[in-house]
Order: structure tokens, then sequence, then C-alpha cells
């Protein structure tokens, strides 16, 4: 090789050396590029509640969610950084717990608004793992102020509020109207679902009214739901409930809210009483001897003894005392002699009168407790 050309070679070369050394030394200085944030493809399932409802801006509503797929990661407390349900202010929850490698529990705050939220759950890595749509937040029911006796008898929701009447059997078999918060409307069409329970028995033949008194169900919304605001429900009780303080659970759109006597009111009020709904003679002459009646309806006195026993039951036709014959040891049947100073008495109709209808009651004197009035409970004294 010829010195000329061992110059021209050198010439080439340094160059060459010298940025290849300048990339290794950009190379050794430089970190590596950060992974990009993508979306994983796998499946969440709202797994409870099973309808994937909640209720709208109400905490602490558990939300078990579980994650399926070949690129979904195990679920760890350092795997999952965040869930989201639904966008600002519920998108970045925290309060939450890793169950399983596929299971996570999830406590929503008070800030989630109604409508439906896509769930997304966030890895540490920043990839998001998202259901479109998956869970739905929904008004729970609301009802009136305490101060407004929110749950009553219906029998006396014409009257003025401080009048009307909460006391409720556990015997059942009651009608029960309970106020709708002014903010909040119960929905009378059958796609709601609305359901009650009082004392944890299911009430049945559930109505809706278009205000807080009507007598009229209904059974559409013409319009906005909302133009109902402030209407009200009736319900007729289940038998078996517990005696104590009032606990009312209302379901609507999936959705329910359990109400207790702080916010109803009315503590004590359901109760052991007696009820009468029904009398097998209802009707008979003035002052008639030797009439007998069988009273049916629950938590009648169940031993002859005590129902003829004036310091354990009184059973009385208007305020004169009846005689039983005979009692059932299931406290749904009675049978007694309707009284034969009915008429023209002062403990019967009144020293003057002869014809009217008596009202039939049953009280157990030890509980203090007495049969309410019901469209049953009542004996005509017929004069004409």
């Amino acid at each position: 090789m010829s010195f000329a050309h061992s110059r021209r070679l050198r010439r080439v070369v340094a160059p060459a050396l010298a940025a290849a050394a300048a990339s290794v030394v950009v190379s050794a200085i430089l970190p590596p590029a950060a992974a990009q944030a993508a979306a994983i493809t796998g499946t969440i399932t709202v797994s409870s509640p099973a309808n994937a409802k909640v209720a709208a801006l109400t905490n602490k509503q558990v939300v078990n969610l579980t994650v399926a797929g070949a690129a979904v990661p195990a679920l760890s407390e350092d795997s999952v950084t965040q869930v989201g349900l639904g966008a600002s202010p519920c998108d970045n929850i925290t309060s939450y717990v890793v169950t399983s490698a596929t299971t996570i529990s999830i406590k929503t705050p008070a800030t989630c608004p109604a409508g439906a939220a896509d769930i997304v759950i966030t890895f540490s890595n920043g990839d998001t793992l998202t259901k479109t749509g998956g869970i739905t937040f929904v008004t729970p029911p609301a009802i009136e102020a305490v101060a407004n006796k929110p749950l009553i008898n219906d029998n006396s929701a014409l009257l003025a509020t401080a009048n009307q009447s909460r006391r409720f059997g556990t015997g059942g078999g009651q009608v029960v109207r309970v106020k709708a918060d002014p903010a909040f409307a119960f929905d009378p069409r059958s796609t709601s679902a609305l359901a009650v329970t009082l004392n944890g028995k299911p009430g049945t033949n559930v109505k809706v009214y278009a205000d807080a008194s009507s007598s009229t169900p209904i059974t559409t919304v013409a319009g906005a739901i909302s133009a109902l605001n402030g209407n009200s429900l009736t319900f007729t009780t289940g038998a078996g409930m517990t005696a104590g303080d009032p606990v009312l659970t209302i379901t609507q759109d999936g959705v329910s809210k359990t109400f207790q006597v702080a916010a109803l009111g009315g503590a004590g009020s359901v109760v052991a009483a007696p009820i009468v709904t029904g009398l097998s003679v209802d009707a008979g002459r003035a002052n008639q001897t030797n009439l007998a009646t069988v009273i049916t309806g629950t938590n009648l006195p169940k031993v002859l003894a005590d129902a003829n026993d004036s310091s354990k039951w009184l059973i009385r036709f208007c305020s004169a005392t009846a005689t039983a014959t005979a009692a059932n040891a299931a406290g749904t049947s009675l049978t007694v002699t309707v009284p034969n100073n009915l008429a023209g008495d002062a403990a019967g109709l009144g020293a003057s009168t002869y014809s009217g209808n008596c009202s039939v009651t049953v009280s157990d004197v030890v509980a203090s407790q007495t049969s309410a009035i019901t469209a049953g409970s009542h004996y005509a004294v017929l004069a004409e």
C-alpha cells in the first residue's frame, strides 16, 4: 500500500470511528423510551349488584367486579392504581380492595351523579381495562322530612299532619301511605318495579298517587316524571312484622334505600296490636239476645278464660262489653255474644239512640293495645 493511499484511508476511517464512539456514549447516557399506555383487551363483569345499578350520590355502596381475558394482568394491590366509575369526580376512586387475581371490590363515594358510567381499571404501567356503560347510577328513593310524617296509616291521610296516625300492627293487612320528598317522585309505571317492605315484610298492592293525599291511583306518567315530585304511594302491610321501631325499604328502578326511625318518626309504632278484620254476623235487631258472631282478625286472645278476664282483654261493641264463648289457638278467631243493651243505652249507641253502627274493638290490656277501626269492625243495630 502506498503512503498516499494510507493517508486517505485514515481520513475516511477516523471520522466513522469517532461517530460510532459518540453514539455509544449517547446511548449509555439516555434512558430507554417509556412504554406507551395502552387499552387492554378483556372483560369486566359487575358481579354485584347483579343489575349493575347503584344509588347516585350515595357513599359506601359496594360494587364487586370480575375481570377476564388473556391480556388482562393479575389483579393485585401493586398492579392496580385506581378504578373509575364514570367521569370526574368518580374517575379516580382509591377506596377499593383487590380480593383475588380476578376480582376487586369498590366503595362508591358520595359524588357519583345519576346516569350510565364507564368502568375503568388503571394498572401501574398506565394500561387500562374498560367496560363502556358498565354501571348505572340511579337517583335513590327519597321521602318527606320526618316532621311531615312520611309514613302514616292511609286512613288518616286527609287529616292535618299533626293528627295523622302512625300505628302498624304486626299482623299486617293495613294500608300504609308513604309521602315522597318534594324533589322525588314515586314512579307508577310497571317498568320502575316499585316495591316496599316494612320491618322486613314485603308490602302488597303497591299503588302510586299524584299527590300526598289523593285516593285515585295513577299508572302512567304524562311528560317528565319530575312533574309528580312530592307524590305518594300506598301498600298493604305483610303479616309477621317484628314489633318495634319502623324500618322502611323502598325499591325503584333497581335501586333500594332503607329508612330508619330517625327518618320516619313513630318510634315503637309497629305493634303487636289486635286487628279486627270482620264479623260473621255484622247486623242484628235492637237488643236481640243470644246473638253470636265470630270476630276474625289477628293477635286476638288465644285462651277463652283470658278473653273474659278484664285484666287481660276487653271486647267491646261501642262501649258495651261482650262475652267470649270460643277462642282459637292461633289468635285469629273469637266467638262472642253480642251485648243486648246496645239500643237506648249510654254504653251502646246512646241513651236515646236506638239504631246505628257500633265499632267493635278488642283490647290487649296488658300490652295497652286496642284494635284500630277497620272497614270490617262494625256492627249495625237495626230498629226499623
